[in-house]
């Protein structure tokens, strides 16, 4: 009884397999490789050298894409020389109007990425930013991410500085230090 269950089993089971490749057999071949579709979108992508002070060398990155210019999601990279990411993060552009039109196109995201790659510190380096006074709960015009040490150990250095912006008002600023890089915040314009 068992004999004629396996039988039974078997047969089924050959019975939903799917046929043998005709082709195969005739010894001719099919490519299994079936192009994707090209897919539609908004795409965008810079990249600059920055050669800041100190003789410190870095690669400036960015693109952007999504399924519309609207939706598009912006990344930036900072590199090493050898080519080490040393800092990256991601940005829906919508969030960023200091440095992207929403409403743009193809040509218009072009542009914005390369214009938001450029530094806007100036001049580049740590100890320009705004001092954070003890006992402060932050610096004037400045929303840190780091504590106040760390904070002020980058402008004491007086390394060099890289900001972009991260908002309708904001610039993120990141303190470079040989092939390490910290994001210390968002420095924002005074409110009165």
């Amino acid at each position: 009884m068992k004999r004629a269950g396996f039988a039974l089993v078997a047969s089924l089971l050959m019975a939903c397999s799917p046929p043998a490749n005709d082709a195969a057999e005739h010894g001719t071949t099919e490519s299994a490789d079936i192009p994707s579709p090209i897919t539609a979108g908004c795409t965008a992508q810079a990249s600059h050298d920055w050669s800041a002070v100190g003789s410190q060398y870095y690669m400036i990155e960015a693109e952007a894409r999504g399924d519309t210019c609207a939706a598009a999601v912006a990344t930036i990279r900072i590199e090493s020389r050898d080519g080490a990411t040393l800092f990256t993060r991601d940005y829906p552009i919508r969030e960023v109007s200091l440095a992207f039109n929403p409403n743009g196109d193809q040509t218009s995201l072009r542009s914005d990425i390369e214009g938001w790659i450029t530094n806007t510190a100036d001049p580049a380096t740590a100890d320009t930013l705004p001092a954070w006074p003890n006992g402060a709960a932050k610096p004037p015009g400045f929303e840190p991410a780091v504590p106040r040490n760390r904070y002020e150990a980058a402008r004491g250095a007086q390394g060099p500085l890289f900001c972009y912006p991260d908002g309708g008002e904001s610039n993120a600023c990141i303190a470079m230090d040989g092939d390490h890089a910290t994001f210390l915040g968002s420095l924002t314009p005074e409110r009165d």
